[in-house]
């Protein structure tokens, strides 16, 4: 049916749409937070959580 695979289009595209939203929002308030630590919290952080386990701008999303 053309309208129902239209309206999951438009759903999928919508849930895209927030998920790139919420993702860049999650960045910036680590970004935000890691520049309000000291130098020597930083690294304490950078023990506990690698910067591979922080950014997931690596992982590959659909886009279509």
């Amino acid at each position: 049916n053309q309208g129902r695979a239209s309206d999951d289009q438009r759903l999928f595209n919508n849930a895209v749409i927030r998920v790139q939203h919420l993702h860049q929002l999650a960045a910036k308030m680590i970004n935000d937070f890691e520049d309000s630590l000291l130098p020597e919290e930083r690294r304490q952080l950078s023990k506990i959580f690698p910067l591979s386990f922080r950014n997931s701008d690596y992982i590959e999303a659909p886009t279509g």
